[in-house]
């Protein structure tokens, strides 16, 4: 059934060739123009649509040893990114296994679900996962070029994007990513119809939802499949310094939060939401970007996946504060501090359960570089729990990229650390050249080391010369922590005026 246009509709439909003469057929009263899959006249229709792979999961592995593997990623994936349908999916397993012959539509899904558990597993058959990882990639290629791509097909391609994002190269994730919003498009799930209905032009690959028995499951899916489908590609082509995809005529509503299951995927959705207002095209005052990171760090999620996020996400917002020019206010850093060490303990439970979240090694990374920016006393001391804990995950996991993070942390560290010791000689040398320049001065710091030796009668020590700018003690300098104090008290009146 054709859904009532709307202007975005409309100005689609003008700028489309291909739906034009649907729009003559409905005005002529044909049926046979909306309903046709095809497009006439796009080309001329030399070669034939491809087909799907034929390959197959049964030959990969056993429906029990699949079991397995989706129990892991029912218990670690499923609920962060609770787009599948599980009794859905366990049925259509089971009957697959049962009758290999059946159609392999749905193994994208099946290979997907599996290669993500095994990613997740302690013991894990790298041969097996690759096989299964490359059976899905196979059977989703063709999905990108049949005629009508169907809800399998962007399940599958979402499983995909979310392995790829956790073991592959950033160009990889984030073509993925679109390719995923683009399926999503294609059978209009970005428009969130319940009526069973889609817009004319989307009417040659969508297919509109069954009306009846378990309509609200399958409107309720959809929403799920486009939010996280949109999620990824925005984040992913943030963090990658990409473009992302902006879909017109978006209207899909918002996913229902599932009551008395371990459903965290709106929450997910809820911060996600926050992000958006980060479009890097656009300029974000200062304050309603510390106004979004005062309302992240009330966020306790209580999952380690979503507090990864939510670190990741204040370090972005950092770093378009900073990006103004305009100073970065104090309880900014130490709302970035709280939430980075938020994400440095979620780390170590990860490494701990060998769950290879592609945030367990970009937290660490991105705060000890964002303590070495902030460069203060209070980040600083930050720094060696974070490297410690680089150093810890390139051991763990002994992956290319875990050790380069580390190298590429420790050469920061040095760095900051060799600029600081040339500070600090530049200014030994300042005081070395005051010293020998009168030695009248050498004399008098001489005395007064002398006559600080002189006790007190409750037997403390005391400097007895007079102090021209009002300091009371200097023996308080040696704090660190009262340098700020010390500056704010200082009165140079009588220097200047």
């Amino acid at each position: 059934m054709i859904a009532p246009a709307t202007t975005s509709d409309w100005n689609m439909e003008a700028n489309a060739g291909v739906v034009f003469p649907r729009t003559l057929g409905l005005k002529l009263n044909s049926r046979n123009n909306t309903q046709n899959g095809d497009c006439p006249g796009w080309n001329l229709g030399i070669r034939h649509n491809p087909r799907r792979s034929e390959k197959s999961a049964t030959w990969i592995l056993a429906y029990d040893a699949w079991k397995v593997l989706c129990n892991v990623y029912t218990q670690h994936v499923h609920p962060i990114y609770g787009f599948l349908d599980l009794k859905s999916l366990y049925a259509t397993a089971q009957r697959r296994w049962e009758d290999p012959h059946t159609t392999n539509e749905y193994d994208s899904v099946i290979c997907g679900v599996a290669a993500l558990g095994s990613l997740f597993s302690p013991q894990a058959n790298w041969e097996q996962e690759r096989h299964l990882v490359e059976c899905a990639k196979e059977i989703l290629e063709t999905s990108g070029t049949i005629a009508n791509p169907s809800l399998q097909d962007a399940e599958g391609w979402i499983l995909r994007t979310l392995y790829l994002r956790c073991s592959s190269s950033p160009h990889a994730a984030w073509m993925t990513s679109c390719i995923t919003l683009h399926i999503v498009e294609a059978m209009g799930l970005h428009q969130g119809s319940t009526t069973g209905t889609v817009p004319l032009v989307y009417a040659d690959t969508a297919t509109p939802l069954p009306v009846g028995v378990g309509h609200e499951r399958d409107v309720e899916t959809k929403r799920r499949i486009f939010w996280i489908a949109k999620l990824l590609n925005t984040w992913i082509s943030f963090e990658y310094g990409r473009s992302r995809i902006i879909l017109h005529g978006e209207s899909c509503p918002l996913p229902k939060v599932e009551d008395g299951v371990n459903d965290y995927t709106s929450a997910l959705i809820s911060l996600f939401q926050l992000s958006e207002g980060l479009d890097p095209n656009k300029h974000i005052p200062a304050t309603v970007l510390e106004d979004s990171l005062k309302q992240l760090e009330s966020y306790d999620f209580g999952i380690d996946a979503l507090t990864l996020s939510q670190s990741v996400l204040a370090f972005t917002i950092y770093r378009r504060l900073q990006l103004l020019g305009s100073g970065v206010k104090k309880t900014v850093i130490e709302y970035v501090i709280s939430l980075g060490l938020r994400g440095l303990k979620a780390c170590g439970r990860c490494v701990d359960a060998n769950h290879p979240w592609w945030h367990v090694n970009n937290v660490p990374f991105q705060f000890t570089c964002i303590l070495l920016a902030i460069d203060i006393p209070d980040s600083l001391v930050h720094v060696r729990d974070s490297f410690t804990l680089l150093k810890r995950i390139a051991c763990h996991f002994g992956t290319a990229k875990s050790h380069q993070a580390f190298e590429t942390v420790d050469m920061l560290v040095r760095l900051s650390l060799s600029r600081k010791e040339q500070s600090a000689s530049v200014l030994k040398e300042s005081i070395l050249a005051g010293e020998n320049f009168c030695p009248e001065i050498q004399r008098q710091q001489q005395f007064l080391t002398q006559d600080s030796t002189a006790h007190s009668g409750d037997g403390s020590f005391s400097l007895h010369y007079e102090n021209p700018y009002g300091l009371a003690n200097l023996r308080d300098m040696a704090n660190a922590t009262d340098w700020e104090i010390f500056i704010r008290d200082l009165d140079f009146s009588a220097a200047f005026f």
